[in-house]
């Protein structure tokens, strides 16, 4: 794990929750990747990953019906990462679509 691993998976879970209502929302490292996870009774079910490019960098990926990580055309720092969350996956975060 990067040694800012945790404090930027920290720091992408109060991006995400900031003001939406997606305190179902949680985020965990996994190797390279920023896994943002949904909660639901005492489940969690992977949504997408932001995958460290470099230094300040990420990479979003979402999950497919499939189980596999697509690829999406999104890269940035963690403010952007969660700002493509929101805007672009903001229906598979909607608590009212759970």
């Amino acid at each position: 794990m990067n040694p800012d691993g945790l404090a930027n998976a920290a720091r992408l879970r109060a991006l995400v929750r900031q003001g939406r209502g997606y305190r179902h929302v949680d985020v965990r490292v996994h190797g390279e990747h920023l896994v943002v996870e949904l909660l639901r009774d005492r489940e969690r079910e992977p949504i997408a990953r932001a995958t460290r490019l470099d230094a300040r960098t990420y990479g979003l990926s979402f999950r497919s019906h499939t189980g596999k990580w697509e690829k999406m055309p999104i890269t940035g720092n963690l403010e952007e990462i969660a700002r493509a969350l929101t805007e672009e996956l903001g229906s598979y975060l909607d608590p009212a679509n759970l």
